[in-house]
């Protein structure tokens, strides 16, 4: 059996299209847990309704108490060999768990995931798949690496593994906690099986999600969660700490840009200079490293030069993104 946990929070536009495509698997055996956390909208009603017509899906409601919270209370209601997490706002493939199954099953992993995922419209499935083994360093610095989209979704795990090392998500952490679950979850995995199939559809047009709607406590979340991954990796490696560095150096220049952009630079002096301090300390490591990609070299050299300029094109961007979006 494998369980599809679904938190879901103010989600009453996606809630159905989740659950339905959760439901509708190729691969039958499967429970599908929703943890409605508190939601004020009609999200609660949708997934009674829902719950009313299908005995695989279990809905449970709880007080309002984050991401983290919801996502551990699924955890503790799962009884499948394998766990899954989808977002309320996205919904997957028909073959999502036979193909992530499959990731697992074929290459005896206890952790797997996709590479890829489809996030805008019209968006072409893979043509060539390929399907690779990985160390821990290596699936660790493929997890910190702007490669793969940040989250615990799109990737499948074997539910004795979090149970044998008590791998849960953090409960004060609300952005950045699917990465220090991944990363833990990589740490302890034997083996680690990576695909590229795009099987899951991620939204980024839910303004009202973690990831799209500015809140400045999210980016000292955030941070919070990169200095625990730091302390919590105690494997030694120079690619891990290349990819730790620039993440955290991207993680911080997309800081100093949403601060711009909502004209609080005064507000926040004292964290955007500070911010803005490591990445050009780190920026002239990260240029001279072959783990970094030509592109990100030169984004975090604009970044050291003129922010400004980074936050006019990340304007741009962002506009193209949500009008794309699926």
């Amino acid at each position: 059996m494998v369980s599809i946990i679904i938190p879901a929070y103010n989600v009453e536009r996606y809630i159905e299209k989740c659950v339905t495509t959760c439901l509708m698997q190729t691969y039958s055996n499967i429970e599908v847990i929703v943890i409605n956390d508190g939601s004020t909208d009609n999200t609660a009603k949708i997934l009674d309704e829902l719950g009313s017509k299908n005995d695989r899906l279990k809905v449970t409601h709880t007080k309002n108490a984050g991401v983290s919270s919801a996502r551990n209370t699924g955890l503790d209601i799962a009884t499948g060999e394998w766990v899954v997490f989808v977002d309320g706002d996205d919904y997957i493939a028909d073959n999502y768990i036979e193909y992530m199954l499959s990731l697992v099953e074929n290459n005896q992993a206890e952790f797997g995931l996709s590479k890829n995922a489809f996030v805008k419209k019209d968006e072409e499935q893979t043509k060539d798949e390929t399907i690779t083994m990985l160390s821990k360093e290596d699936a660790i610095a493929l997890l910190l690496s702007p490669r793969v989209i940040v989250g615990c979704w799109n990737k499948i795990y074997k539910r004795e593994l979090l149970l044998k090392n008590n791998i849960k998500f953090s409960k004060d952490l609300f952005y950045g906690e699917g990465l220090q679950f991944i990363t833990t979850v990589a740490f302890f995995a034997n083996k680690v099986a990576v695909g590229d199939r795009k099987v899951y559809y991620y939204r980024r047009n839910n303004l009202q999600s973690a990831t799209t709607h500015f809140n400045i406590e999210k980016f000292f979340n955030g941070e919070e969660s990169l200095k625990r991954i730091k302390n919590g990796i105690t494997l030694k490696s120079k690619k891990i700490d290349i990819m730790y560095q620039l993440h955290l150096c991207t993680f911080y220049l997309s800081a100093l840009v949403k601060i711009r952009a909502q004209k609080m630079r005064k507000t926040y002096k004292s964290n955007y200079k500070c911010w803005l301090k490591y990445i050009r300390k780190n920026t002239i490591k990260l240029i001279g490293s072959k783990y970094v990609s030509l592109y990100r070299k030169l984004l975090l050299v604009a970044g050291c030069i003129s922010p400004w300029l980074i936050m006019k094109l990340d304007i741009v961007r962002q506009r193209r993104k949500i009008a794309q979006s699926i």
